[in-house]
């Protein structure tokens, strides 16, 4: 079947092809009768725009992109991204925007980045001297960073990393633990330190436990199988830890049920503190205690901000989210009593 094309709809509606493009792409610059005739005769023909050349026509895509650095099997296997996403699309949804998520690309985010048709970005977990923000700089593309540090004056969205992992600890603390083991995030891509929400949870974690000996800590990603393999690389005997701090509720949860696989009991041998506060978080059992983020928020928040650069304004990076430790049945008194409840 032959696409009908634009120059179809301006021969039978007797107008030029340009007034046709301004008929869907700037419909302010035709009079109302002219309007209305073109609207029809291409409704009558089956006429819609080519998405591509509207796009070109506009200097628009009317989409923004969704900056990962891990492959889309990752990605949707942590249920912290679909959260995101979820306040991604409602800032989208709310300016008529499609959302388009980009990986890697053949290995290459910076690859991924020159094919993507987007009017912008949202990078989540890259810091800001990595290559591919460099080069979002280099095209001019707006950006807004989550989960990053501030830094070449783009707009960046956290949460209070550091406070939230100082509470977590506390809360150990007060419970009467001296043994402790942390589960930190591993680096993003290439990068061979911490990434920076690592870095600011570590140092919250850090300074909850101050008084106390140095704790072990252990590297997994945010995945059910690599906290079961932190809990296998933990000492056992005398040495084992009475309680751990996840940097991530999946960690925490693959954790759990190792110790468990291995004949401990949650939290009676073994207190476990996660970060995010998943929908599943509620749900284990014990149900985990947690660092409630407000991860929807978060995505919403970074999309506003997007839609705001694309507009043409300055935007300056918002305060920290705040954070809130929620205590459930996965923590308590060495050999004592559950404490439950949020705060």
């Amino acid at each position: 079947m032959t696409r009908v094309t634009i120059a179809d709809v301006a021969r039978s509606a007797g107008v030029s092809k340009t007034a046709v493009s301004f008929a869907f792409n700037y419909p302010e610059r035709l009079g109302t009768l002219t309007l209305d005739r073109v609207l029809q005769v291409a409704q009558e023909l089956g006429y819609t725009p080519h998405p591509t050349a509207r796009a070109l026509s506009m200097q628009r895509s009317g989409a923004i992109g969704l900056l990962i650095p891990q492959s889309l099997s990752t990605v949707f296997g942590n249920p912290f991204t679909s959260e995101l996403i979820q306040g991604l699309g409602a800032g989208c949804a709310e300016h008529d925007l499609a959302l388009l998520l980009v990986p890697p690309l053949a290995g290459s985010l910076e690859s991924a980045i020159r094919q993507a048709s987007v009017d912008g970005f949202i990078s989540l977990g890259l810091g800001p001297e990595d290559p591919a923000l460099q080069i979002l700089r280099q095209l001019g593309l707006p950006t807004v960073l989550v989960d990053s540090e501030a830094g070449a004056g783009q707009a960046v969205v956290n949460v209070d990393d550091q406070g939230g992992a100082d509470a977590a600890g506390r809360h150990l603390v007060e419970l009467g633990h001296r043994r402790i083991a942390l589960i930190l995030l591993p680096p993003a891509r290439s990068q061979a330190g911490l990434t920076a929400v690592a870095a600011r949870r570590l140092a919250g974690y850090q300074a909850a436990l101050r008084d106390l000996p140095e704790p072990l800590t252990v590297t997994a990603s945010a995945t059910l199988e690599a906290g079961a393999r932190a809990f296998r690389a933990l000492p056992g005997g005398a040495q084992r830890p009475t309680a751990v701090l996840a940097m991530s509720d999946m960690a925490a949860i693959g954790l759990m049920a190792a110790a468990r696989e291995a004949g401990l009991r949650v939290p009676e041998d073994l207190s476990v503190v996660g970060f995010d506060d998943l929908p599943l978080a509620a749900w284990t059992n014990p149900a985990l205690t947690t660092v409630r983020q407000p991860i929807v928020a978060k995505g919403r928040l970074a999309a506003s901000l997007l839609v705001r650069l694309l507009g043409g304004e300055t935007v300056a990076s918002p305060p920290p989210l705040a954070t809130t430790l929620v205590r459930r049945g996965s923590t308590k008194t060495p050999g004592g009593e559950h404490q439950e409840g949020e705060g």
